[in-house]
């Protein structure tokens, strides 16, 4: 299964957890150590002394999002509009008798050439 952009959480999440980060730096400036952070917040102790460092070497900024995770898509955006309409096609549309493309029900997909 492939990420919608690259990670494994989208941006809305991101946003989320990145709440969550937040709302534990604040407990951290409060002065709630970091298993007692874990359990009002529902996350793991491990994250919560994470953060902790992070917060103590860097302040509520260590804890922004740094966006997604992984190397950036080589996917040029024209091929990405290609593919997506290919995709809607449908497998007909390719050569495909069955959407189940099994040994006994497909016949060999016709060549179709992406943008270069």
């Amino acid at each position: 299964m492939r990420y919608p952009d690259g990670g494994g959480l989208t941006g809305k999440q991101r946003a989320q957890r990145e709440r969550v980060r937040f709302e534990a730096a604040e407990m951290f400036a409060q002065g709630v150590a970091p298993p007692q952070v874990a359990r009002r917040l529902r996350v793991s102790r491990k994250s919560s002394y994470a953060w902790h460092a992070e917060w103590r070497a860097g302040g509520s900024e260590a804890l922004r999002s740094k966006g997604p995770s992984g190397r950036p898509s080589r996917m040029k955006q024209d091929w990405r509009a290609w593919l997506d309409a290919e995709l809607e096609r449908g497998p007909a549309a390719h050569g495909w008798v069955d959407r189940s493309p099994t040994a006994t029900t497909a016949t060999s997909p016709s060549a179709t050439t992406r943008p270069t």
